[in-house]
């Protein structure tokens, strides 16, 4: 690893004091070489108990106190550069990622607290970021806070079952949370947590099996996904329906593909409401394609019907780029 400048410049202007200041003992105090470089170090080190070859003239002394001052200079700035170095060196890297990562805590809002960064924390996280959603991570073992970090996520340390580690995540300025650490009994008692310091914010949990997934439900869970049943049915569907799987793969996962599924919620005074899809030209002016409606929190109704009046409230369901489903999501917005 290369010295940084402040401490090569450090050195070197050390090194011309003592060579300098050596040379002028020679010249000036008329000592041997061994002599002049052995008071210039007790000068700048301030060890000197006497005079050597002394007593010194006017001349010499105030060379002393030249190379005195100049020497303690570039030994203190030295000194203070090597110090620098040997704290940049063993923890100043992590010092300051920490330190801008809790700088960005500080500002962080309308973000996605993950709960958690197992292998179901850790895939949420990189699909949430792919899209451009900012996350604050909540996580205690320290090989899995390291692996976010070098991730680049924001992480609080700690236990995301605990009020207090929920509210340094900002969780009062957050949009949705997900709870997916490995014990069941832990994502339900985040799921009160986040219940009782914000009942209005989204709270998308982790089961193990139906009957925990009950149970999350009951604590006040928006949705409730189980790993395992979803692996066990896209296996399903790879096995009796490969194209179908991998056409949802590429839409929903594929980081590489131009197109997005997305839920947008119609605005109460925006235009569209009191009109159906047959009397607006959705795909002529966003580009993107509505593919379900949920009227009043009913259930989704996949190929919606073109002559049911949009109202405000229902959630519409949007497949494009995000170019094109941010254009549909303006056309819902309010007036």
């Amino acid at each position: 690893m290369a010295l940084p400048s402040n401490l090569k410049a450090g050195l070197i202007s050390l090194l011309v004091v003592i060579i300098v200041g050596s040379l002028g003992f020679v010249v000036i105090g008329d000592m041997s070489l061994g002599n002049a470089v052995y008071v210039t170090f007790i000068t700048i080190t301030t060890l000197g108990y006497e005079e050597i070859d002394g007593p010194y003239d006017v001349t010499t002394r105030i060379w002393v106190v030249l190379v005195l001052i100049l020497g303690m200079g570039a030994a203190i700035f030295t000194l203070t550069a090597f110090m620098e170095y040997g704290f940049e060196t063993l923890i100043g890297s992590d010092y300051r990622r920490r330190r801008k990562m809790n700088n960005q805590l500080g500002r962080i809002a309308d973000h996605v607290i993950i709960c958690g960064y197992g292998r179901v924390g850790a895939s949420a996280a990189a699909a949430l970021h792919r899209d451009g959603v900012p996350l604050v991570i909540i996580e205690q073992d320290a090989e899995a806070v390291e692996a976010a970090m070098d991730e680049g996520f924001i992480v609080v340390e700690g236990n995301a079952t605990r009020d207090e580690v929920l509210v340094e995540a900002r969780i009062h300025a957050a949009r949705s949370v997900i709870a997916s650490v490995a014990s069941s009994s832990d994502n339900l008692v985040i799921t009160l947590s986040v219940r009782a310091l914000e009942p209005e914010i989204p709270v998308t949990a982790r089961a193990i099996d139906e009957q925990t997934e009950h149970k999350l439900l009951l604590a006040g869970a928006d949705a409730v996904v189980t790993p395992e049943l979803v692996g066990g049915e896209r296996i399903a569907a790879l096995a009796t329906q490969p194209g179908l799987a991998e056409f949802i793969d590429t839409v929903v996962r594929d980081s590489a593909t131009e197109f997005r599924i997305r839920r947008f919620v119609v605005a109460h005074n925006s235009p569209t409401v009191g009109r159906t899809l047959s009397d607006l030209d959705l795909r002529r002016d966003s580009g993107a394609m509505v593919i379900g409606i949920a009227h009043g929190g009913e259930t989704i109704r996949i190929n919606p019907d073109p002559h049911a009046p949009f109202n405000g409230g229902d959630h519409i369901f949007g497949i494009g780029s995000a170019e094109q489903l941010q254009s549909l999501e303006h056309l819902f917005e309010d007036a």
